[in-house]
């Protein structure tokens, strides 16, 4: 298996100025794949069996000058172009967008500051001291056995004054800009027109608007948005009069719909994926934070009843509420990238890190010079191991979904239940795992393990007898 994705590995030997580096680069993308803990460095030494000298020049690799994450990403963008099968829909491809909250207790580590969590969860606490990532991924796979490809992780909170972003409309970067932002630099780095899956959360003006004005050489528009619209949206009704274009008198409030079932219509869909019969309806209104169409789509799922809200008005409503089904796949992609990956188990720190008293905030502006660019480098750091540990994560995608029957064929390991023909990526992970143990001490099979051997520690002597 490790000879299947070494091409891909070999493909960003260009993105490092230095065949160090590169080495550097190599491992740490073994080790994240087959580690057994997520103690930090460390287990990368512990689990590939390296010589723990090479300890610290593994941490350097990260605050090293001899590549750059946004070199490396677009790389990875283009390899997940053309070597990953992807879901599309009216000729568009489909990016899927999120955020995810990450507890952090370090007092020396940048980025960290406190976040409220709007869960639902009784077991998450309201606020927690952490940082909180803005992702993008990619939908491949298939309709029936779909995954999110992680693209780009980038910090959204808790730098604003290191990385103040793009203002829009006058005002400074907020989540929703940054998103926008980021989905939309994805899209153009992918060089084809997509659809974007959100929730609610971004279901407001400024994400329409940017990526409105966000078109190519021939005036089309690189992503439309499809969202979920919030409980307490009115829209307008198209009115003939310019003098009147928002006229009151024909607003509508937008969950007042369901109270009207003889406009529904019924229709057989696979939606989270299983196969329902659900009943929607569907009209283009004025929608006054961008003063334009949109297409909103009701839609009753059982006891569910939710609104979506799409910028394509030329897209049936039956894909609109298939594409938006798909957001799901973000979540999973968040749970293996916490818990089997362990993308977020970093502990990048500065000591240029001032004393702070209990519940008093940073003021970046009274930093010295070479005090904020240690910040930016501990800050590069974060995301670097959290970008490369997303790389990981699809790598294993890869193995799934373009290697499924082999990965069936090696795993030793017991399912209760095999739902799927497409492994899980944890199953490839098992397979990755024995592959690599059981090809210790015999000459590497590829170059990748090769590197890693050279890097081993040796076998401690026997004691004679």
């Amino acid at each position: 298996m490790f000879k299947a994705i070494e091409p891909i590995l070999w493909e960003f030997r260009s993105c490092f100025s230095r065949k160090a580096a590169f080495s550097w680069f190599l491992i740490i993308m073994v080790g994240l794949l087959v580690r057994f803990d997520h103690f930090g460095i460390s287990s990368f030494i512990r689990w590939l069996f390296l010589n723990p000298e090479y300890y610290d020049p593994m941490l350097r690799f990260f605050r090293a000058t001899s590549w750059n994450l946004e070199v490396v990403l677009a790389r990875w963008t283009t390899i997940a172009i053309t070597r990953y099968p992807t879901i599309e829909f009216n000729g568009r491809k489909v990016l899927i967008g999120d955020g995810i909250k990450v507890s952090k207790e370090s007092q020396k580590m940048p980025g960290v500051k406190s976040l409220y969590q709007d869960s639902e969860n009784s077991g998450k606490p309201e606020y927690i001291q952490g940082h909180h990532f803005g992702f993008v991924g990619l939908l491949i796979g298939s309709l029936t056995k779909a995954f999110c490809l992680p693209l780009q992780g980038q910090l959204h909170e808790g730098v604003e004054d290191i990385r103040p972003g793009k203002p829009f409309a006058g005002k400074p970067a907020t989540l929703i800009t940054r998103m926008a932002h980021l989905v939309v630099e994805k899209a153009k780095q992918t060089g084809c027109l997509c659809y974007s899956a959100l929730d609610a959360y971004f279901s407001v003006g400024p994400m329409f608007q940017i990526c409105k004005e966000a078109v190519n050489e021939q005036g089309q528009q690189w992503v439309h948005v499809i969202t979920r619209a919030k409980d307490n949206y009115v829209a307008y009704m198209y009115d003939e009069s310019p003098q009147k274009k928002f006229d009151e008198k024909k607003k509508v409030n937008l969950w007042s719909v369901f109270g009207c079932p003889e406009l529904f219509e019924k229709a057989e869909l696979t939606v989270y994926g299983k196969v329902k019969t659900i009943q929607y309806y569907y009209t283009d209104l004025l929608w006054r934070p961008i003063n334009d169409f949109l297409r909103f789509v009701w839609i009753i799922d059982g006891e569910d009843r939710y609104i979506l809200m799409c910028s394509d008005l030329l897209l049936p409503a039956t894909q609109i509420i298939t594409i938006y089904s798909y957001r799901s796949k973000v979540e999973t992609m968040f749970l293996v990238l916490k818990h089997l990956i362990g993308a977020f188990c970093y502990h990048f720190w500065t000591k240029s890190f001032p004393k702070t008293k209990r519940g008093q905030s940073l003021n970046y502006s009274n930093l010295k010079p070479s005090e904020r660019q240690k910040f930016d480098q501990a800050i590069e750091a974060i995301e670097r191991f959290v970008n490369l540990a997303a790389i990981a994560l699809g790598l294993l995608q890869y193995l799934a979904l373009t290697h499924s029957g082999q990965i069936w064929e090696k795993y030793q390991g017991w399912l209760r239940t095999y739902s799927a023909e497409i492994p899980s990526e944890g199953v490839v992970q098992s397979v990755l795992r024995a592959e690599l143990f059981s090809s210790l001490g015999k000459v590497p099979s590829c170059g990748t393990l090769q590197v890693i051997q050279e890097r081993a520690r040796e076998a401690p002597e026997k004691e004679a007898a």
